[in-house]
């Protein structure tokens, strides 16, 4: 899964974490799709994080454009 070429809003992207993380507690990934679905968390949480910062970013630059510190 390439997350860079969907559309993917963050609440899609925690959601999808928390099941590929029910999957890999309850058991549910062989060891074959193991490499792939870890792959595919570490573009989710690059996502995410990406994300987060570019809010907290956004809030910095609404708070400082109303003089608000």
């Amino acid at each position: 899964m390439n997350i860079m070429n969907k559309e993917l809003t963050y609440s899609e992207a925690v959601k999808r974490l928390e099941e590929i993380m029910n999957k890999i507690q309850s058991g549910g990934v062989d060891i074959d799709e193991l490499t792939k679905i870890l792959a595919e968390s570490q573009e989710l949480i690059a996502f995410c994080r990406n994300h987060i910062y570019k809010v907290e970013e956004d809030v910095k630059g609404i708070i400082g454009s109303l003089g608000v510190e």
